[in-house]
């Protein structure tokens, strides 16, 4: 009977692990094909449109950060709309990306997401396969997170130094791949807290923080490699 359970639940969450990494894959493809479509067609109807007007900038921004908060809350309900808000998110950020990636050349973007595609594989097995714990890691990452958040905004305003700039990117791309390993352990713990009923979002929402651990490990290593 318990080895039937067992088989169960390991069944159970491997099918929630692929659910998880088939939505990240259309969060990835969705941001690709947003990005692609804005740098070669709207580039400088969307770059007057963001940065012509601060409000607008600080709009997007803000619906972003509405919708992830939107899809935290709704992470262990039943409702249907959070694959909407995953996608309008995902397509958002394709837009703000778009602007970032004109700033670099083409064997930038590409150094810069093969390190950090193969960064995040690596520590998404670290995550997945070791015993230990990461609770106490992941807290402090997020911990280490607000800090390198508060030193980005000294440096854009006040510092202005590249050296400043370089170390944070540094700094962010350990704290990101920390929590890459600390993410997917968590989805083990969140899916035998829920279980199957409301699995959907369940895994939209996990989706959604690997989504932003690959995005940000990304950036981080395009701001390193971009460099003069």
């Amino acid at each position: 009977m318990d080895n039937n359970q067992n088989v169960n639940s390991t069944a159970g969450l491997s099918k929630f692990y692929s659910k998880v990494y088939g939505y990240l894959g259309l969060g990835i493809l969705m941001s690709a094909i947003t990005s692609y479509i804005v740098m070669n067609y709207f580039f400088l109807e969307m770059a007057n449109f963001l940065f012509a007007n601060k409000i607008n900038f600080f709009l997007m921004w803000g619906v972003q950060i509405g919708l992830v908060v939107y899809l935290g809350k709704n992470a262990f309900s039943n409702s249907g709309k959070s694959i909407i808000g995953y996608v309008a998110y995902t397509i958002l950020t394709g837009i703000t990306i778009s602007m970032t990636l004109a700033m670099y050349s083409t064997a930038d973007v590409a150094l810069a997401f093969l390190t950090a595609a193969g960064t995040f594989i690596g520590m998404s097995v670290v995550g997945l396969v070791t015993k230990k714990d990461l609770s106490a890691m992941g807290h402090a990452m997020y911990s280490l997170l607000i800090g390198a958040l508060i030193a980005i905004l000294l440096n854009v305003f006040i510092l202005k130094s590249q050296p400043v700039d370089l170390f944070i990117s540094l700094g962010m791309v350990v704290i990101f791949a920390g929590l890459t390993a600390y993410d997917n352990q968590k989805i083990k713990v969140l899916y035998q807290q829920k279980g199957e009923v409301g699995a959907s979002n369940l895994a939209i929402y996990c989706a959604l923080t690997l989504y932003l651990d690959l995005v940000n490990l990304f950036l981080s290593l395009l701001r390193i490699f971009g460099r003069d």
